[in-house]
C-alpha cells in the first residue's frame, strides 16, 4: 500500500471518528432535552395539581363562610325588626336601634364577602367588615362610658320634692293633664310634690293625666306632746319648738334674780295640745342690776323669729314693721334702727326692725296670658299655681275659664293663684251595663241629676240596664237631669191561694221562685187552707219576693183566749195573730235637697216605714245626697212593709 492509500484510509478513519463524536453528542443533547422537557412536565402537573388542591380547599372554608354569614344576616335581621316593634316602650330606643342595624350591617357584608370569588373584592369586603367591626366596638364604649350620648324617649321624671310650679311647667309642656291634691306634711316643704300616681320613668307617650299629691306644710290643728320645759336653756326650748313645728309660742323674757338668766320658769301649757294652740313660755333675764348695755348685733337677714330672740335675751324693747323688698327673702331682717353696732341701753332706746315681705308683685292681665306664660311668670315670681278643671262647653278644653286673681292686685310671695281650666264639653260616658255605682258617681262629680226608675222586663236581666236618656258620647251640661231605668228581672204573677192547702200553697210559691211565709190563725174558714195573702192574685213581683200566706187552723177552742195565731196547728195552744207584712222592692233616689230626697224615696217606695236622719259630712257634699254605703246595702232589695230601714241624708246646714 503506498503512501497515497494509507493517508486516504487515515483521513476516512478521522472522518469517520468525527461522525462518531457528532452522532454522540446529538445523542447525548436529545438526551439531556429529554429529560429536561420531563422535568418541565413533571413540575407543569406538579403547580398544576398543586393548584387544584388549593383551589379545593379554598372552597370549603368559603362555603361554610357563606352558610354561617346568612344565618348570622337572618339573625340580625330578625333582632332589627324585633327592635323596632318592641323598642317603642324602650326608654333608649335611638341606641336599641343603632345597635340592632350596625349587626345587620356587618352580617350583611359577611354574606357579600362569601359569595365573592374575586380576590381582590374580597379582601376589599372583608376590610370594610373589619372597619365595620371595629366602629361598631368604639360605639359601644363611647356609649357605656357615657362620652356619647344618645337622644331617648320622654319619661315621667321624679317630681318627690319637687315645687310643683316645677311640675305644672313640665305638664304644660308635655300636655299632660295634672290633678292636684293638697295633704298636710311634716317632712315636705310646703307646695312640694309628696307622691305622684304615675311611677318615674314610664314614656310619657303612655300618659294623658298625672296626680300628684302636694304638701301643704305641717297640720297645725294636729296634736303633739309637749314637755314640761321649766328649766331649760332658751337654745333648747328653740329646737324643741322647731322639731315639734308649733307655730304660737310666745316667748317673754322677765328679771328673775333667783333663776339663771335664759333658762324657763314659767310655761302655760304642756302635754297634749294643738301646734297652732298658744303657749306662753317665760324666761329669766337675770338680776336687773346685770343688765349692761350691749352693742346691737347685725340682725340683717336674719328671720324674724330669731332677731327678735335675739333683742328679747337682751332686754331691748323693740318695734315691727313690715316693707316689700325686691333683695331680702320675705320673713327676714330688712334693716334696724339704729344700726348694727350701736351701744343700746335697754332702759333708753327702743329697736325698730323692718321685716321683708319679699318683692312688691303686680299682676298683670293673666286671662290675656297662655298656660305657659303665667307658669313661668309665678316661677320667676315666687307664686304658687293650683289648677283646677271643670267642663264648660263654650271654652275649648284647655282653655282658662277664670283665675282667682285680677289684674293691678298686689301679691306677695308664695300667694297661691287658682286658675281653672276648661276640660272641653262635658259627654256622657259609658258604664258597664248594670254598674250604677258608676252611673252616679258620675253624676255627682259632674253635678246632674240622675232619675232612676225599675221596671219588669222579660228579656233584661235583674240589675241590668233598660235604658239611659243619654248615649255614651252625647254632649250634657252640669246641671242637666238624666234617667235611667234598671231591670227588676222578669215579673212573677202571683196566683190567687185563697183555698189552697198548705202543703199545695208551699209547693206552689217553690215552683214560683217566691218566699212564702205562713201565718196560722184561729178561723171559721177551711182548717188547714189559705184564706188570706199578703198580696193580691195577678200582682207582679219579682223573685225572691216574701208574702203572708195566712192558713186556718180551725175554731177556736172552747174556753181559749179571745184571740190568737197557733204555730202549727196544736190544739188548746192560743199566739197572737203575726201581721200581714207586704213584700216588696226597695228603691234609693237621691234629690237636689234634703226634703226632696225624703219625698222622691217615699214615693218611689209606699209600702216602706223610713226613719230619716239629716247629717253633715264635713262640710263637703250636696245637699240632698245619700251617705255613701245607703246605695250599695239597700238598693234593690226585698223588704216588707213590717220593717223600719234608716236613711242618712246630706244635709250641710246640720
Amino acid at each position: 500500500m503506498n503512501e497515497n492509500e494509507r493517508l486516504k484510509e487515515k483521513l476516512d478513519l478521522l472522518s469517520a471518528l468525527k461522525e462518531d463524536e457528532e452522532s454522540l453528542k446529538s445523542e447525548k443533547k436529545e438526551r439531556k432535552d429529554s429529560k429536561k422537557k420531563e422535568v418541565q412536565k413533571k413540575e407543569q402537573k406538579k403547580s398544576k395539581g398543586s393548584k387544584e388542591k388549593i383551589k379545593a380547599g379554598q372552597q370549603k372554608p368559603r362555603t361554610l363562610l357563606t352558610v354561617i354569614s346568612f344565618i348570622a344576616l337572618v339573625s340580625s335581621l330578625s333582632f332589627l325588626i324585633y327592635t323596632i316593634v318592641k323598642s317603642t316602650d324602650q326608654v333608649n330606643q335611638p341606641y336599641l336601634i343603632i345597635t340592632s342595624t350596625c349587626l345587620l350591617l356587618i352580617s350583611s357584608f359577611m354574606v357579600l364577602t362569601g359569595f365573592t370569588t374575586n380576590q381582590k373584592i374580597q379582601k376589599k369586603l372583608e376590610l370594610f367588615g373589619i372597619v365595620l367591626i371595629t366602629l361598631y366596638t368604639g360605639f359601644q364604649f363611647l356609649v357605656t362610658s357615657n362620652i356619647l350620648t344618645l337622644p331617648t324617649l320622654k319619661t315621667v321624671g321624679d317630681f318627690s320634692n319637687v315645687s310643683i310650679n316645677e311640675v305644672v311647667k313640665w305638664a304644660n309642656k308635655n300636655k299632660i293633664t295634672l290633678e292636684q291634691t293638697y295633704e298636710y306634711s311634716d317632712s315636705i316643704e310646703s307646695d312640694h310634690i309628696i307622691s305622684q300616681s304615675i311611677p318615674a320613668n314610664t314614656l310619657v307617650k303612655e300618659i294623658k293625666s298625672l296626680e300628684v299629691v302636694v304638701s301643704n306644710g305641717p297640720n297645725y290643728e294636729s296634736i303633739v306632746s309637749i314637755p314640761n320645759m321649766i328649766g331649760w336653756n332658751i337654745d333648747d326650748v328653740v329646737l324643741k319648738i322647731k322639731e315639734l313645728k308649733l307655730n304660737h309660742v310666745n316667748i317673754e323674757y322677765q328679771f328673775n334674780e333667783t333663776i339663771e338668766k335664759d333658762i324657763a320658769f314659767e310655761q302655760s301649757k304642756s302635754g297634749e295640745v294643738r301646734r297652732n294652740e298658744e303657749i306662753n313660755i317665760t324666761f329669766s333675764l337675770g338680776n336687773e342690776a346685770d343688765l349692761k348695755p350691749v352693742s346691737l348685733k347685725d340682725l340683717n337677714n336674719l328671720e324674724e323669729f330669731d332677731a327678735i330672740l335675739w333683742l328679747k335675751r337682751n332686754g331691748i324693747k323693740y318695734e315691727i314693721a313690715y316693707e316689700f323688698s325686691n333683695d331680702i327673702k320675705a320673713g327676714n331682717v330688712i334693716s334696724t334702727t339704729p344700726d348694727s353696732g350701736t351701744l343700746i341701753n335697754q332702759k333708753e332706746t327702743t329697736v325698730k326692725i323692718i321685716i321683708s315681705k319679699g318683692p312688691k308683685i303686680i299682676a298683670p292681665d293673666l286671662m290675656k296670658m297662655s298656660l305657659d306664660e303665667i307658669t313661668e311668670w309665678a316661677i320667676k315670681n315666687k307664686l304658687v299655681i293650683i289648677y283646677e278643671s271643670e267642663y264648660n262647653s263654650e271654652i275649648k278644653a284647655g282653655g282658662i275659664i277664670r283665675i282667682s286673681v285680677k289684674e293691678g292686685d298686689t301679691l306677695e310671695e308664695n300667694a297661691r293663684i287658682n286658675i281653672i281650666t276648661s276640660k272641653g264639653t262635658l259627654k256622657m260616658i259609658s258604664i258597664a251595663d248594670g254598674d250604677i255605682t258608676a252611673l252616679r258617681n258620675f253624676a255627682n262629680e259632674n253635678k246632674l241629676t240622675l232619675s232612676e226608675e225599675s221596671e219588669f222586663s222579660e228579656t233584661v236581666e235583674k240589675g241590668k240596664f233598660i235604658s239611659i236618656s243619654k248615649k255614651p258620647g252625647e254632649e250634657i251640661n252640669p246641671g242637666d237631669e238624666f234617667k235611667v231605668v234598671i231591670s227588676l228581672g222578669a215579673s212573677i204573677e202571683l196566683p190567687n191561694f185563697i183555698g189552697m192547702s198548705a202543703n199545695k200553697a208551699q209547693t206552689t210559691c217553690k215552683n214560683l221562685g217566691i218566699n212564702c211565709k205562713l201565718s196560722y190563725v184561729y178561723s171559721s174558714k177551711t182548717k188547714g187552707n189559705v184564706f188570706n195573702q199578703s198580696m193580691g192574685a195577678g200582682s207582679k213581683v219579682i223573685g225572691d219576693t216574701t208574702i203572708v200566706l195566712t192558713i186556718s187552723n180551725g175554731p177556736r177552742p172552747s174556753g181559749g183566749s179571745s184571740s190568737g195565731n197557733q204555730s202549727g196547728g196544736n190544739s188548746g195552744s192560743s199566739n197572737v195573730p203575726e201581721p200581714v207584712c207586704e213584700s216588696y222592692t226597695l228603691h234609693l233616689i237621691a234629690g237636689q235637697s234634703v226634703s226632696q230626697t225624703k219625698t222622691m224615696i217615699q214615693n218611689a217606695n209606699p209600702k216602706g216605714k223610713f226613719n230619716f236622719i239629716s247629717f253633715n259630712p264635713g262640710g263637703y257634699g250636696t245637699n240632698g245626697a245619700l251617705r255613701g254605703d245607703m246605695f250599695t246595702t239597700y238598693q234593690n232589695t226585698v223588704h216588707t212593709s213590717c220593717e223600719t230601714i234608716t236613711i242618712y241624708i246630706v244635709d250641710l246646714n246640720v
